[in-house]
């Protein structure tokens, strides 16, 4: 863990002074925003020890498979690169059974994560992206049951579902590749199809999962161990046509 927290620090360390360095050819920023769609790869013995407990109590649990859609703010130049991420994550319970205890899953965290470039031709990026997250997870318990008017009204706190939170800091580094095409045309003047295959790990090991005016003792805290694969569309629109700037 400790060596990992060195190569995060000296790694943004770098592209800090990359950036801040004005005859570095690195100072040629281009800015772009990215869409990725993100899925665990592998299983995840958290995942699966929080819908384990599920079943024994009766609730029909979520998906098993982890995935995530993040939206990036992209910054880069000829040796680097950083991204801005908001992620939203979900794990949707999509059976139809009526009168039946269903759990469902989600998240949303704000993150950061750069590194350099091991290749840069016209093609062709290859990077290694190190980074953090910063995650509050919501896992909700409805009981999806029908009821009367009068029933609610009499009894409203066994109609409303169970909401419970647990938050993380998570770590993560992997490989990364973007395949560049270029436009002569239109609101962009290039574009990246990019890809990355990270592996996440939660800083925190425990994590209780807490609720309004109470915590929850006997549930499994969530750690998002495992590995991730990133594919989405990077677009650089043109200087004339941005919505934002930077300077």
């Amino acid at each position: 863990m400790r060596n990992l927290l060195l190569l995060l620090f000296l790694t943004f360390g770098s592209i800090h002074g990359l950036m801040a360095d004005p005859d570095s050819t690195a100072r040629r920023i281009h800015t772009g925003m990215t869409l990725y769609g993100e899925f665990g790869l592998l299983s995840n013995s958290s995942f699966s020890a929080i819908r384990d407990k599920m079943n024994q109590e009766g609730i029909k649990p979520f998906e098993s498979l982890m995935a995530a859609i993040v939206l990036a703010k992209r910054f880069e130049g000829e040796r680097w690169f950083v991204e801005n991420r908001l992620i939203l994550m979900n794990s949707t319970n999509y059976t139809k059974d009526r009168d039946d205890t269903k759990g469902y899953f989600g998240g949303i965290g704000i993150g950061v994560m750069a590194g350099p470039k091991l290749l840069n031709t016209r093609k062709w990026n290859v990077l290694l992206p190190i980074g953090y997250d910063l995650m509050l997870y919501r896992m909700m318990v409805k009981n999806n049951q029908k009821a009367s008017l009068g029933q609610i009204a009499q009894n409203a706190s066994s109609y409303q579902p169970a909401k419970l939170y647990s938050a993380n800091i998570n770590i993560n580094a992997g490989l990364g590749v973007d395949y560049k095409i270029y436009l002569k045309e239109g609101f962009a003047d290039r574009m990246y199809i990019s890809t990355k295959a990270n592996y996440h790990l939660a800083l925190f090991r425990k994590g209780d999962w807490r609720g309004q005016d109470v915590r929850v003792s006997d549930l499994p805290a969530f750690k998002p161990d495992q590995l991730y694969w990133q594919i989405g569309l990077t677009i650089f629109p043109r200087k004339q046509q941005r919505p934002w700037h930077f300077h």
